[in-house]
């Protein structure tokens, strides 16, 4: 039996997590980021997410701190919720942390800061408030009923689980049959999330095309600490976008054929997606999701053509899976295999309209386009996250590491048979290398990471000398 790596350590706890763990600080409230240049009406917004909040010196600027008046629990109440009707969060926040200063106050006010959040829509704020304070024993069970419903909206079954377990100690037996139906609830969203990634078929370039909805980071799904990896929650009005599978043409490639698994740029194609998609993950108005996908001979997908806003249209509905924008692009290879150009299109989904183009020649071209791409979408720097994050210096070779990840991941849910991993050896050892390349930053670590857990829990044993490696990671 190869040697367990150490596990891995985050900066704190968060969401309902942090109660169990005894974190009771509150955190500060964040306003709401502006919609980025490229944003379109709110028309086709996803109904659960919330307005942004207002700009410097507008309503939020008028609230009184505590200390300037007599603290009037029921009016500050209904004056946040006032403030939530008119779409003003940080607001609504501001004076939530005013009352959550008074323990004694705050008991009988969680049950309505928590419907309150809830019933206007702001799902993240509620779980980003309300789970380090609730207290289950000393707060009635309300709160927590909402919560678990928050969780539930936020599809993360593990959180919704451990708060459902808790509450049963709790509950009066009037409430069982309610936590009965969110225990199906639970167990229905598992069966649904086993694989992480829900597969649907496209006529695509071939009728037995299957694309993989990834909804998360690549590197997430194979860290596990108290049931959730540490990720940014999202508050305010978010843009859902997808970064689609981009085509690979070019030099010795016929056309409408797709290219060979082992292609030169394969993995850099493939990892595109992914990568920008994590960058999104870390700006607070865009929701992403990464479509990839697995050829008739379920190799990871290469296209041979590039997809457009009808096909994006087509793949998210409006009335099932509203989407505001959609990335897609094609990479050429010169003659001998290398990188000859990269062009990205950002399309507005709702409309199937072409917004931008963006178009690089050359060795550097990846790292071209990917500053245009998202210095255009307003998405070029991070904001505030609970782990350290950081832009990759060098997006091609990050692109390409995703892409390894995500042969273990799809591997280890059964989406990608096993044999296409062979040999695993090597695309651990690259993942190595590339986060002892990158000391600095905590992704390439968690990717190496996270394809450790995927190699192991699909049976396959690690090399001494990535253990060794995973050790060494774990002490620096």
């Amino acid at each position: 039996m190869p040697r367990q790596p150490p596990p891995l350590r985050y900066p704190r706890a968060v969401g309902f997590f942090a109660s169990l763990f005894g974190q009771k600080n509150s955190p500060a409230p964040r306003a709401s980021a502006a919609a980025p240049a490229t944003a379109v009406d709110n028309a086709a917004a996803p109904a659960v997410t919330a307005a942004s909040g207002p700009l410097p010196g507008q309503d939020s600027a008028r609230v009184q701190p505590a200390a300037a008046r007599e603290l009037d629990v029921p009016e500050m109440l209904a004056e946040a919720r006032a403030f939530l009707d008119k779409q003003d969060l940080p607001s609504a926040l501001h004076l939530y942390e005013q009352i959550a200063q008074s323990a004694p106050a705050l008991a009988g006010a969680m049950s309505t800061i928590s419907g309150d959040l809830g019933a206007t829509g702001h799902i993240d704020a509620l779980v980003e408030f309300v789970a380090p304070r609730y207290d289950p024993m000393a707060q009635s069970v309300t709160p927590g009923i909402n919560l678990i419903q928050a969780f539930l909206h936020q599809r993360n079954p593990v959180a919704a689980q451990q708060l459902h377990d808790v509450l049963r100690r709790f509950s009066a037996p009037g409430l069982r049959n309610r936590l009965d139906g969110f225990l199906n609830a639970i167990e229905k969203m598992r069966t649904e999330l086993a694989a992480e990634a829900t597969t649907a078929p496209t006529n695509h370039g071939s009728p037995d095309v299957q694309l993989i909805n990834i909804s998360k980071p690549i590197w997430a799904y194979g860290l596990q600490q108290e049931g959730e990896p540490v990720l940014p929650t999202k508050a305010g009005r978010t843009r859902r976008i997808a970064f689609l599978p981009l085509a690979l043409t070019g030099e010795g490639l016929p056309k409408d054929t797709m290219a060979p698994a082992d292609h030169p740029l394969a993995s850099l194609v493939r990892g595109l997606p992914l990568a920008l998609a994590e960058a999104c993950w870390f700006v607070p108005v865009y929701r992403p999701v990464a479509v990839s996908g697995l050829d008739p001979q379920k190799n990871l997908l290469l296209t041979p053509r590039a997809f457009g806003g009808e096909q994006a249209r087509q793949l998210f509905p409006q009335d099932v899976e509203p989407l505001d924008f959609a990335v897609a692009g094609t990479v050429r290879a010169a003659a001998d295999g290398s990188l000859g150009s990269i062009e990205f299109t950002l399309w507005e989904v709702r409309k199937a309209r072409l917004m931008k183009t963006v178009r690089a020649e050359g060795p550097e071209a990846v790292a071209q386009a990917w500053s245009q791409l998202l210095g255009y979408m307003e998405a070029a720097h991070p904001g505030r996250s609970p782990m350290p994050y950081s832009a990759p210096t060098d997006p091609a070779a990050h692109a390409v590491a995703l892409d390894q990840v995500q042969h273990f991941f799809l591997a280890e849910k059964k989406v990608l048979p096993v044999e296409k991993l062979a040999p695993h050896g090597p695309r651990l050892e690259a993942l190595g290398a590339y986060a002892e390349a990158h000391p600095e930053a905590s992704v390439p670590r968690f990717a190496f990471f996270s394809a450790m857990h995927h190699c192991q829990a699909v049976g396959l044993e690690l090399p001494r000398t990535i253990v060794k490696l995973a050790e060494k990671l774990s002490a620096s």
